[in-house]
């Protein structure tokens, strides 16, 4: 049996049985692990107000080789998730944790995404817009991955791509208007390639002091869906949720 502790996020907890709960959370050493909480759900738990969504948690846990399931010893709050506490901050907490569960692997260092995650609790926080917010991490957690570069030259051709852009559906790719002929494809504007590109060396605070248009971030979010859907095959269970539920974020 092995034993470990790590600084964590927790993204998703579920009841099991009647006194137990199933946690998943990121860290940065171990990316992304599940977890039995004994008797988390009894009166008198240890565990009791520790494993809040979204939460900053030190976790201590033990595992054996070939069980999918450690045994989580004891956890720590470090740090509460703030600012998300109303319908829609619950809708997009939600949201973006599942975009952690269902990117970061398992027993694989995540330290970029956990920074990610981190950087971006920390400004919603402090009142960071929650649409611009949404839009960095589906931006960033593509681009982790390889699937979303910042759009400086055409893939294509190699030719820089300017203000004018077009983004080919079955490919994923923003490339030079020219090389979108014969493809599927939708055109990116200046403003949706700006925010693109600010994203990839600007930090939340820096992108809110001149914040992108409502139609750029709109736009950013059917690029990012766009490529999420294709990649994972299928849809986030939360984001159809949050937008059957929300009108705008």
């Amino acid at each position: 049996m092995q034993l470990h502790d790590s600084v964590a996020f927790v993204l998703d907890v579920v009841d099991l049985g009647e006194k137990d709960r199933i946690v998943t959370w990121l860290s940065p050493e171990h990316g992304r692990k599940r977890g039995v909480a004994k008797s988390a759900r009894t009166k008198f738990s240890k565990f009791a107000g520790q494993l809040q969504p979204l939460a900053k948690i030190d976790v201590r846990w033990a595992e054996k080789p070939g069980r999918e399931l450690v045994r989580i010893r004891d956890a720590s709050l470090l740090r509460p998730v703030s600012g998300l506490d109303d319908l829609e901050g619950l809708l997009i907490g939600a949201y973006l944790a599942e975009h952690f569960s269902q990117f970061a692997q398992e027993d694989d260092p995540s330290e970029a995404l956990f920074r990610l995650l981190d950087s971006t609790l920390a400004a919603l926080a402090e009142g960071t817009p929650r649409s611009l917010a949404a839009r960095y991490v589906e931006v960033w957690v593509l681009r982790l991955q390889g699937l979303l570069p910042p759009p400086v030259e055409c893939p294509l051709c190699g030719r820089p791509l300017g203000d004018r852009a077009a983004f080919l559906e079955d490919e994923t790719a923003i490339v030079c208007p020219e090389c979108a002929d014969g493809y599927r494809s939708t055109p990116v504007d200046g403003a949706t390639l700006d925010f693109l590109r600010r994203s990839a060396r600007e930090n939340l605070k820096s992108l809110e002091s001149r914040p992108p248009t409502v139609g750029a971030l709109r736009r950013v979010e059917a690029i990012a869906r766009r490529i999420r859907r294709l990649f994972l095959e299928t849809e986030l269970r939360s984001y159809r949720v949050m937008r059957e539920t929300l009108s705008d974020v």
